[in-house]
C-alpha cells in the first residue's frame, strides 16, 4: 500500500509517540468540538486519518459502549499501537480498517458521525473523499474535523530561535505539499464537498515559564519533520542542534519571560440533512 507523500513528518517510532504526546495536549479541544458538533451517545462514527487512535479512543468514550467508532489509518505499525490501546482499556466498540483515504470504500456501512483530526492538509483530494464518504451519512448525520491554522503562532516578545524553528517547520511542510494553514481553508472544503457551510470556533494554547511540554513538543515536531529538511537543504543540521533545542528554546523563553502562542485548532462542524 502506498505511503502519503506528503505527509511531513513520516512513518515512525518517534513520530508515534509524538502524536500521542499531542493527542494528550489537544484533548480537550478534541472534546469541545465532539460536544459542540453534537458526537453523543449510540453514534456510529467514522474517523479519517486514525494514526495510533487517539481520537477514536475519545470518541469512544464519548458514543458509550451502545455506539461504536471505525477508524481508518493507512500505515500498518500505527494501527497495531492503535488496537493494542484498544485492547488495554478493553474497548470492543472501536475498530481499525487499513486503507489509504483516498481508496477507503464503506460499501453499506453507515454512520452517524464522520469525524478527523490534522488530516485533511495532507490530502490533495479532500473535497472529494468527503463527497463520497458524506454518502455514508445516516440523514441528520455530523461531519466535524479539526485542522491547524499556524497563522497566529508567535511569541511575545519576540524570539529570532523560536521564529527560526517556526519557519523550518514551514519549509518541511511546504516541500511535500501539505497545506500549512489548513485551518483557514475548512469552510471552503465543506462547501465543496457539498457539505453545509460550517459553524466554526477556533481555540489556542498560551503557554510561558519552565514547566510547560511546548519546547518538547516543537522539538519533536521539528525532529520528525528532519529527514523532508535534509532532502530540501534547508537547513544544515549543525544548524539546527535538535539534541540541544528543547533547554534552549526552554532558556530563552524563561530569560526573556516569553508568552507563547501554540497553533490555532480550528473546529468546524455541519449536519447533513
Amino acid at each position: 500500500m502506498a505511503q502519503a507523500l506528503n505527509y511531513a513528518l513520516g512513518y515512525s517510532e518517534q513520530e508515534a509517540k509524538r502524536l500521542q504526546w499531542q493527542a494528550a495536549l489537544s484533548q480537550d479541544i478534541l472534546e469541545d468540538g465532539l460536544r459542540r458538533a453534537g458526537v453523543e451517545k449510540g453514534m456510529r462514527v467514522l474517523d479519517l486519518g486514525s494514526g495510533v487512535g487517539d481520537v477514536a479512543l475519545v470518541v469512544a468514550n464519548f458514543v458509550g459502549p451502545q455506539g461504536s467508532v471505525v477508524g481508518v489509518e493507512r500505515w500498518e505499525p500505527s494501527l497495531r499501537i492503535a488496537r493494542q490501546r484498544c485492547e488495554r482499556k478493553r474497548l470492543d466498540n472501536v475498530s481499525f480498517v487499513q486503507a489509504a483515504l483516498e481508496e477507503f470504500e464503506p460499501g453499506e456501512d453507515r454512520f452517524d458521525a464522520i469525524v478527523g483530526r490534522f488530516i485533511l492538509q495532507y490530502l490533495p483530494t479532500r473535497a472529494q473523499i468527503l463527497a463520497r464518504l458524506k454518502q455514508n451519512l445516516n440523514p441528520g448525520g455530523v461531519a466535524l474535523f479539526q485542522e491547524i491554522d499556524n497563522s497566529a503562532s508567535s511569541e511575545f516578545p519576540p524570539s529570532p530561535l523560536f521564529s527560526d524553528v517556526r519557519g523550518w517547520i514551514a519549509s518541511a511542510f511546504q516541500a511535500t505539499g501539505s497545506v500549512y494553514d489548513m485551518g483557514a481553508l475548512l469552510p471552503q472544503t465543506f462547501l465543496e464537498a457539498g457539505l453545509p457551510r460550517p459553524q466554526m470556533i477556533a481555540m489556542q494554547r498560551v503557554e510561558s515559564g519552565s514547566a510547560t511540554p511546548y519546547y518538547e513538543f516543537l522539538t519533536e515536531v521539528l525532529r520528525s519533520v528532519l529527514p523532508v529538511l535534509q532532502r530540501v537543504g534547508r537547513p544544515k543540521s549543525e544548524t539546527i542542534d535538535i539534541e540541544t533545542l528543547a533547554d534552549r528554546l526552554r532558556a530563552d523563553a524563561v530569560a526573556n519571560q516569553r508568552t507563547l502562542y501554540s497553533s490555532r485548532v480550528v473546529s468546524a462542524w455541519a449536519r447533513f440533512a
